[in-house]
């Protein structure tokens, strides 16, 4: 599996950790969740990529009705299984002799493992930095 889209898979990983979405669409994003380890860890980059992809598609949409059901937060469970597989992508990239991938967060602090410490996500960060090279 290529750098890029494992940097793009723990970029997403981490934002997912930070979602609020209507209950009903929890599932889906636990079945790519899972979809995401197994192909991982069979070494299946397409079906890694796939998974990444649709992961990205489902977060939360911009757009929310206002009869729409309340939107939750992940499950517990749910984090920590993308607490867990963040870990072994960092692994991965430790194993292969690259530095591992660990944010940091607006103050310059290093972000641990999954976000959800209140600072901006990796991806926020990385879209603010490239707006203010404009």
């Amino acid at each position: 599996m290529d750098d890029e889209i494992r940097a793009e898979a723990l970029d997403v990983l981490r934002e997912a950790s930070e979602w609020r979405l209507a209950a009903e669409r929890w599932p889906e994003v636990e079945r790519l969740v899972d979809a995401m380890g197994r192909a991982a860890s069979a070494g299946d980059a397409a079906a890694f990529r796939r998974a990444v992809y649709d992961l990205e598609a489902a977060g939360p949409r911009r757009a929310v009705r206002a009869e729409r059901a309340a939107v939750l937060p992940a499950q517990a469970s749910l984090r920590e299984r993308i607490n867990t597989l963040v870990h072994s992508l960092d692994d991965a990239r430790s194993a292969a002799g690259e530095a591992p991938d660990v944010p940091e967060q607006a103050d310059g602090r290093a972000e641990s493992g999954v976000a959800g410490d209140g600072g901006p996500s990796l991806r926020r960060r990385r879209w603010a930095w490239r707006g203010s090279r404009s």
